[in-house]
């Protein structure tokens, strides 16, 4: 079992426990978990909803084309951007630490 922290679209502290490739991809395991429905685009990396900044550790993954676009449209992405809908579930999300964010942030 792995964990992982994050902080929610209000800004409580939330921990996710999760066994590798459990989900396809990070917006998965929080939709089915712990949130309300997110990501608009079904996980296609088209629309940017399922936006996440990582505030501690690292994600492996290098980022495809398609979520580059998509973070460059969008204006409070920086360097820590990346979208859940592309991150994989698997043993280098231990101890990963991030924030949701959403139009509707609360800092």
């Amino acid at each position: 079992m792995y964990t992982l922290t994050y902080f929610d679209e209000f800004g409580d502290q939330c921990t996710a426990n999760f066994h590798t490739n459990e989900y396809h991809s990070l917006m998965e395991l929080l939709y089915d978990k712990y949130m309300e429905e997110w990501g608009e685009c079904k996980g296609r990396a088209w629309c940017g909803t399922c936006h996440i900044k990582i505030l501690e550790g690292a994600i492996d993954k290098e980022m495809e084309e398609e979520e580059q676009h998509t973070l460059s449209k969008i204006d409070e992405a920086t360097k820590e951007s990346r979208l859940a809908c592309q991150i994989p579930v698997n043993a280098a999300l231990n101890n990963l630490v991030f924030k949701i964010v959403s139009e509707n942030q609360y800092d």
